[in-house]
C-alpha cells in the first residue's frame, strides 16, 4: 500500500516541479516576440535622436551680373545716333539728357556723322572728344564726360569746344601802313575789299590809303 502511495505521488511532483520551472523561466528571459517589440523601440528611440544632416551646399561662387563697362555704353550710344536709331540712343540715356524724345531727335536735324574718341574711363566717368559732322560739311568738335550707372548714361558734361582760329587768306593781305599799301600798287582800299583794315582808314571814311591831297 505504501509503495503505491509512493508511486501515485510521483508524477504529481513532476508536474509541480515542471509548473515552478515554467514561471521561474518567465521572470529572467522575455520571449521571442517581447524581444523584437523591445528591439523596435530601441531602434525608433535611436533614431529619432541622432541629428540631421543639413543638405549639401554648392561651394560654386554665384555668377556676377553682367553690366556693360562704361566705354563700350558710350560708344554704343553714339552708334545708335549714327544709325539714325533714336530710340535704342534714347533708352541708352538719351532720356536723361533731352525733356522729351522729340527734343531729343531734333536735336540731331543738322548732324550728318559722329565720331566719338574716348580720352579716359574712370569707374562710371567717361571723358570724350567727340567730332560732330554736320550735314553742311562743317565740323563741330565737343568735349566733356558721360557718367554712366548700370548700363545707362545718367548725366553728361560737355562743352562745345573752339577750333584753332583761320589763318589769313592769301586773297587778304595784311599791311602796316599805307606806304606798304602803295607799294604794293593796293591803295586805294575800299572798305570791304581785300586788304583794307580801319588803322589805315584814318579818317573812317571807308577810303584807306587814299591818294596825297595835291
Amino acid at each position: 500500500m505504501n509503495r503505491l502511495v509512493h508511486l501515485g505521488v510521483v508524477p504529481l511532483l513532476a508536474v509541480a516541479v515542471i509548473s515552478v520551472s515554467s514561471c521561474g523561466g518567465s521572470d529572467s528571459a522575455p520571449t521571442q516576440s517581447q524581444t523584437t517589440v523591445t528591439q523596435t523601440v530601441t531602434r525608433s528611440t535611436t533614431s529619432a535622436l541622432e541629428p540631421t544632416t543639413p543638405a549639401p551646399t554648392s561651394s560654386r561662387p554665384a555668377a556676377p551680373s553682367t553690366v556693360a563697362d562704361s566705354s563700350s555704353v558710350v560708344r554704343e550710344y553714339f552708334a545708335a545716333i549714327n544709325a539714325q536709331d533714336y530710340r535704342r540712343a534714347w533708352d541708352l540715356g538719351g532720356k536723361n539728357l533731352s525733356r522729351s524724345y522729340t527734343a531729343f531727335v531734333d536735336g540731331f536735324a543738322t548732324t550728318a556723322h559722329d565720331t566719338v574718341h574716348i580720352l579716359n574711363a574712370d569707374s562710371d566717368t567717361v571723358s570724350i572728344r567727340l567730332e560732330a559732322t554736320q550735314t553742311d560739311g562743317s565740323l563741330r568738335i565737343f568735349e566733356g564726360t558721360y557718367t554712366v550707372h548700370r548700363g545707362t548714361i545718367v548725366a553728361a558734361d560737355v562743352r562745345d569746344v573752339t577750333g584753332p582760329e583761320p589763318q589769313p587768306s592769301e586773297a587778304s593781305p595784311h599791311y602796316e601802313n599805307c606806304d606798304e599799301a602803295r607799294a604794293a600798287g593796293a591803295a586805294p582800299l575800299y572798305q570791304g575789299e581785300p586788304g583794307y583794315a580801319p588803322h589805315l582808314d584814318r579818317d573812317g571814311d571807308g577810303v584807306a590809303c587814299e591818294p596825297y591831297p595835291p
